[in-house]
């Protein structure tokens, strides 16, 4: 029976709610189109500036690292060492790639292997040189990476230079065992990325094990040795400061790349974190100007709380028809922000972004669950400002006598 009363009661206030919200539908309007405005706001800014980022990041990504360790013998190419290793038999110790990484001030390492390797089993002086990568901590390979099934990396997997007569999916038998291309790379300009065969090091010991006229493969193979680590530094971090502390480190040489590209990347990842900074920032405002509209509605209509706490209405239920009021404007701002939110980005993509794509610039987009992923969260951000909003003032007031609000001025 309690149950039953307080359900009906609960309805009883979901009503007088929606029908305060209908008493002033002129204010309800604008504060349902500010909240609109201001979801809308967030909503396509973070689209599209998740967009840029990704974009951007995919672009930085092909400049290469910021900095290369190679044996201090090695002969390097500044300009082909930030994308990939040269052809060099001096070879470093793997673990150093943990003791770069430790180093503050380092995002990522990587290491490369080159070995020569034999094309065909009859033909074994027909060498292409091979370079081997590790798929999962590799920053400056696969973001050339142009055309490929979908499917990750399998043992067995080549992935082509663009200047290499291999097409995809063609079968070959390097060093006597059966392989396939992968993939093929974008056109870089930087020789040893265009004229090379790129694999895993699982593949590349794969490859290994071959014999050819009785003679393994690669005999120089050894999982332990590399011949470059690449370095990405995180943001705030100059190729000076790693340089350093790296060079500290024995039979090493450190080449650094262009400052300008280290530069510009992170100053570009610093001003896009802003803009998430400034979203927040704006939800935040949001948060505070709701909170003080609703105390204003909650303190001209004193005498009606008075009156209800009088006949017997319990606070709860008086705060849970202010949070209701709340969540009915926000939730309605929320949506119609979500469709302003779509119109900015279809507009962004219109202009702007077809002005990309006729440069052959790619934009980064999120798939549709992404963007309703975002949507709903930001629809629920929305609505939790407006009920924090709502909570604060509306306690209050329900803690203070009837007597005292019935006789107030405000109402």
């Amino acid at each position: 029976m309690n149950t039953r009363a307080g359900s009906k009661a609960k309805r009883l206030f979901l009503k007088l709610a929606c029908q305060n919200l209908l008493r002033k539908p002129t204010r309800t309007m604008l504060l349902i189109a500010a909240v609109a405005m201001v979801t809308g706001s967030v909503f396509a800014s973070t689209i599209v500036g998740r967009g840029v980022q990704a974009s951007m990041e995919r672009s930085f990504a092909k400049m290469g690292a910021d900095l290369i360790v190679v044996p201090a013998q090695a002969l390097v190419n500044i300009t082909s060492a930030l994308l990939t290793v040269q052809p060099t038999e001096a070879t470093l110790d793997t673990t150093l790639a943990e003791k770069i990484k430790a180093i503050p001030g380092v995002e990522k390492v990587a290491t490369q292997t080159i070995y020569q390797i034999p094309m065909m089993v009859h033909m074994p002086e027909h060498k292409a040189n091979l370079i081997a990568f590790a798929p999962e901590s590799d920053f400056t390979i696969l973001p050339w990476l142009k055309d490929k099934p979908d499917r990750p990396l399998r043992k067995g997997d080549l992935i082509s230079g663009s200047r290499r007569e291999e097409t995809l999916g063609e079968e070959l038998e390097p060093c006597g065992r059966a392989a396939k291309i992968y993939g093929k790379l974008g056109i870089s300009g930087v020789g040893p990325l265009d004229d090379n065969l790129f694999a895993s090091y699982e593949t590349a010991q794969y490859l290994a094990e071959g014999t050819v006229e009785g003679k393994q493969a690669i005999a120089n193979f050894d999982p332990k040795r590399c011949s470059a680590i690449l370095v990405k530094l995180s943001t705030g971090t100059t190729p000076e400061q790693v340089r350093f502390a790296v060079s500290q480190l024995n039979d090493v040489k450190v080449v650094m790349g262009t400052n300008i590209v280290t530069s510009t990347r992170q100053t570009t990842s610093a001003l896009l974190l802003g803009l998430l900074g400034l979203a927040l920032m704006l939800l935040l405002g949001a948060s505070i100007v709701l909170s003080l509209l609703f105390s204003a509605i909650i303190s001209e209509r004193k005498r009606e709380i008075g009156l209800l706490s009088a006949i017997g209405s319990r606070r709860s239920n008086i705060i849970g028809m202010f949070l209701a009021e709340a969540c009915l404007t926000t939730g309605l701002g929320a949506i119609g922000g979500i469709v302003l939110g779509g119109a900015l980005i279809m507009v962004f993509q219109r202009s702007l972004i077809y002005y990309l794509e006729t440069l052959q610039i790619e934009f980064y987009w999120f798939s549709a669950a992404e963007i309703a992923q975002i949507a709903l969260l930001c629809m629920g951000l929305t609505i939790l400002c407006g009920l924090l909003g709502a909570l604060v003032p509306a306690w209050k007031v329900s803690r203070e006598e009837a007597y005292s609000l019935i006789q107030s001025e405000g109402g």
